[in-house]
């Protein structure tokens, strides 16, 4: 495709940092060039992105005529439409092929002998400019290095920053789960002295009342005895 060409001449700029008050233009860098590649048939898709992954530069490809080779997925297409039971279902070779095309680019070495990383997208153009080849796959690079900058100058990648959210939301959901086991137990123990509570006040109130018809009996009896004992 004489794409390595280019960029080897574009590219070679960089080494002639040196020299940059002598020349008119800054150096170039890779994350500064964009590949577009329009309706790139076939297999130029993969060599477009694969060779725009290794210098590390941003790419976007519109596919065109895509075709599976190896025959790998095209039954895979055929039963996934079949499965669905109805007629307006469409999962085409074409839009397989071309999800698989930007999945490649999101692939966990994508880049990473270029020092970079892919930040991947599809859009879809116009039917109107394009009605039959309208997905365009968008491929931004950045430094692997890069990351966000938190109090103190530490800086987290995405990812870390990610996975630490998702740390705590585990453990609050884990927390939360764990209180409601343990709430029916817990709700038992808060019960227990209230009513030792109603029990205590019970007994007092049974003792006193006990002892209030206790003095009335023996003033009674004392009154009986005094008025058997009168002449």
């Amino acid at each position: 495709t004489g794409l390595r060409d280019e960029l080897n001449c574009m590219l070679s700029k960089q080494k002639n940092a040196d020299n940059h008050e002598r020349n008119s233009s800054p150096p170039l860098f890779p994350t500064n060039i964009l590949v577009v590649a329009c309706h790139a048939c076939q297999h130029l898709t993969d060599e477009t992105l694969e060779i725009a992954s290794e210098y590390g530069v941003n790419v976007a490809v519109m596919p065109c005529c895509q075709k599976d080779h190896d025959g790998w997925w095209k039954g895979l297409t055929k039963r996934l439409v079949k499965s669905n039971n109805t007629e307006s279902t469409s999962l085409s070779i074409g839009t397989v092929m071309d999800l698989l095309a930007a999945g490649k680019m999101l692939g966990w070495q994508t880049g990473s002998s270029a020092g970079v990383r892919y930040r991947v997208k599809m859009k879809l153009m116009d039917e109107g400019v394009s009605p039959h080849q309208n997905r365009m796959i968008l491929c931004r690079a950045e430094s692997r290095e890069s990351g966000r900058k938190l109090q103190g100058g530490k800086e987290e990648s995405p990812k870390v920053l990610a996975h630490e959210k998702l740390t705590r939301a585990y453990r609050r959901a884990h927390r939360q789960s764990k209180n409601e086991v343990e709430s029916p137990v817990n709700t038992t123990e808060k019960r227990v002295p209230v009513q030792s509570i109603a029990l205590d006040k019970l007994c007092v109130q049974s003792l006193m009342t006990g002892v209030a018809i206790g003095a009335a009996l023996a003033f009674l009896a004392l009154g009986s005895q005094r008025r058997s004992l009168v002449p």
